[in-house]
């Protein structure tokens, strides 16, 4: 390591290896923590057709019909098939509906079934559904043998997104001495090193409890093993702690020499981190500009994300700029030609959470006229929701029945 900071800690450190829980003996390939309450599960044996549509029929029921236990049967069937391991993707798809639902159990119980109990080997993106259920559960522990085992056995082995997810439970525990030792073993493990979270993780935690100097070794050290950009990105949670000190001239100086083009990116990523840190500090005019900077300097629908239209919409829902939310984001789609089905999903429901069933009427008019796929249950309920409080009953029975029609196509094929 390049900072003296971290290089004299690491004797210190090492020693704190130890404090890991250690991969215990067990019959199960992968531990999922302590025992959970199970429900008794469906009998699935009856289902049928080729991997193909079975995978397709998981992905309706939870994005469009939202019935995940009608999902999970069918999901636990794939393996009965001659190949499984090629529904690692449907697998992750419902153990990952039921961790954004807050049924953790239900998410332990696919887990344990598909990969302890029928051996299938899981990918990382699947474990870490289970690390971060775990750290939003207060079961660091059992998150922490997870990590351990996944770590001695590489089977998978864990990536950025592992050591995010821990070093940021740790340091929310107060634990900035193991947070500090998974960096160290990230830092070292981890193949072409480039990713931000886990270091502002560390950044963070060291800035609230007053250790300058170790945040600023930290964003050294990182500065030797990434890219601009993720090195920009990394410089937002200094700017944030500027702001929250009350520095706001400093954090603006901040602000504007570490982006390019005094205080502008068009990097999508980038431009999201300090949207977020100048609308959280009332810094709504620099803000504004910086997402329009965004917006006319647009070079490719890759650069330019979901969060950035969605987290500008809703600034203006919270202001109640309610027509000022539809403009850009018309504006946004003139400029960029394509905006993504989430972005669509996010106006239409604030519109029809605020009483704007017009417009709502309008933009959900436009998305069936340009996207080949259907809305998702969420946006048709949002409807429906918003007729029903209206008193427009025939309205709603009608958004309903549009609704049925729209997915009885895709009803008739997979299921019938």
């Amino acid at each position: 390591m390049s900072s003296p900071a971290i290089s004299s800690s690491r004797c210190f450190v090492q020693r704190l290896m130890m404090s890991l829980p250690k991969p215990k003996p067990t019959s199960k390939p992968y531990p999922v923590g302590r025992d959970h309450p199970r429900k008794q599960r469906q009998d699935c044996t009856n289902i049928r057709g080729p991997l193909s549509l079975l995978q397709s029929r998981v992905r309706f029921l939870i994005h469009d019909v939202s019935d995940l236990d009608i999902a999970a049967k069918h999901a636990r069937s794939v393996v009965r098939k001659r190949n499984p391991e090629r529904a690692i993707s449907t697998c992750k798809a419902i153990i990952g509906a039921m961790c954004d639902n807050g049924r953790s159990g239900d998410a332990l119980d696919l887990f344990d079934f598909f990969f302890n109990e029928f051996k299938m080997k899981p990918d990382i993106a699947t474990c870490n559904l289970i690390v971060k259920s775990h750290c939003e559960q207060s079961r660091l522990n059992d998150a922490l043998e997870l990590y351990n085992h996944l770590s001695s056995y590489h089977t998978p082995s864990p990536d950025h997104k592992t050591y995010d997810l821990l070093t940021k439970a740790l340091v929310d525990a107060g634990s900035m001495d193991q947070a500090l030792d998974l960096l160290l073993r990230g830092r070292n493990d981890l193949f072409n090193f480039l990713e931000p979270a886990m270091y502002m993780n560390l950044i963070r935690g060291y800035l609230e409890r007053g250790n300058l100097d170790m945040a600023y070794q930290l964003r050294d050290d990182f500065k030797t093993c990434s890219t601009r950009n993720k090195i920009t990105i990394l410089n937002s949670a200094f700017v944030e702690y500027l702001f929250k000190q009350g520095n706001d001239e400093e954090a603006m100086g901040l602000y504007r020499t570490s982006l390019n083009n005094n205080g502008f990116t068009s990097n999508g990523a980038v431009g999201n981190a300090y949207l977020k840190v100048l609308l959280k500090y009332g810094k709504k005019t620099q803000a504004w500009s910086l997402f329009r900077y965004m917006v006319d300097n647009f070079d490719g629908w890759s650069a330019f994300r979901e969060e950035n239209i969605n987290m500008m919409v809703n600034e203006c829902f919270e202001t109640g700029r309610f027509s000022d939310a539809v403009n850009i984001f018309a504006e946004t789609k003139a400029k960029v030609d394509y905006l993504s089905v989430g972005a669509y999903r996010n106006l239409i429901t604030r519109l029809c959470q605020n009483g704007r069933l017009s417009d709502a009427e309008n933009v959900f008019g436009e998305f069936l006229k340009e996207y080949v796929t259907e809305a998702d249950a969420a946006t048709y309920k949002a409807l429906i929701h918003a007729y029903v409080e209206a008193g427009r009953e025939d309205d709603a029975l009608q958004t309903v029945n549009k609704m049925i029609v729209a997915n009885f196509h895709k009803v008739n094929i997979m299921f019938l």
